[in-house]
């Protein structure tokens, strides 16, 4: 399926993977595996790929830990070596599965990802080859989509000791995609108070 912005195809589905990122520790949540964990009746990660599928041809999911539950959703599956080294990591890695030439990459702890994610994004990538929201002021830095050339790009910018995203972003000059009308879709969870207000959030809509 094409993506389309006033009528005119832009990036056609097929080509784009997505990287789930899920090697977080979850410190703050005793350690838990957060796209595991269950709001309501589901996992933070089943939510997300309902709304995930339908934007991209493919999705790998890069994780650290608990591999077989995560093979076991269906996708194929990245192991993070170096969790501990932080999500940049995680997206080089995975970048090696990568063959398509766009891939997007979210993080695995935002049940309400936004359903027109990729539509929302692909004028700003097509015209600066990276797009990234940004959400009431907040640069979202793990929400990106990259081409080829700028892929390359970060995987340059972390083998030459790069430490996170938002600071290649910072290099690059990166000018950011206003989201904060879907800011809801941005919500992840890294606190228990985080984790009782989706439940909240979920029940609520059910």
């Amino acid at each position: 399926m094409s993506t389309t912005v006033r009528g005119c195809v832009v990036i056609n589905s097929q080509d784009i993977t997505a990287v789930v990122l899920c090697g977080g520790q979850g410190a703050r949540l005793h350690g838990q595996d957060k796209p595991l964990i269950s709001v309501g009746l589901r996992r933070i990660i089943d939510y997300l790929l309902e709304q995930l599928e339908p934007q991209v041809g493919r999705v790998l999911l890069s994780c650290s830990r608990n591999v077989a539950l995560y093979e076991a959703i269906g996708h194929e599956v990245v192991v993070d070596s170096e969790p501990a080294r932080g999500p940049l990591a995680g997206i080089v890695e995975a970048m090696q599965s990568v063959a398509t030439p766009w891939m997007l990459t979210v993080p695995g702890d935002v049940p309400l990802l936004p359903a027109t994610l990729v539509n929302r994004l692909i004028v700003d990538a097509e015209k600066n080859g990276v797009a990234v929201p940004i959400v009431d002021g907040q640069r979202e830095n793990l929400f990106l989509l990259l081409n080829l050339a700028n892929r390359q790009d970060l995987a340059f910018f972390y083998e030459q000791g790069g430490i996170a995203v938002k600071y290649w972003l910072d290099k690059i000059c990166a000018q950011p995609t206003d989201l904060s009308d879907i800011a809801s879709g941005f919500l992840n969870i890294n606190t228990p108070t985080n984790l009782a207000e989706m439940e909240q959030i979920v029940q609520s809509s059910a």
